[in-house]
């Protein structure tokens, strides 16, 4: 799930955390409340290598 993050994210050229958020409300209506906690730590390990991107420049 995180690597099809990922692949949004880099296809939209999503930055801002606000599109980021938007994103994962998206994943979270898209997908049953059952997943919801794999949808969040999936979102998590991609937001965080955003970040990790973002310290390195």
């Amino acid at each position: 799930m995180a690597e099809s993050m990922a692949e949004m994210v880099a296809a939209n050229r999503i930055r801002s955390s606000e599109d980021l958020e938007e994103l994962l409300a998206c994943y979270l209506a898209l997908n049953a409340a059952e997943h919801h906690r794999a949808v969040v730590a999936a979102f998590r390990r991609v937001w965080l290598h955003i970040a990790g991107q973002r310290i390195r420049r």
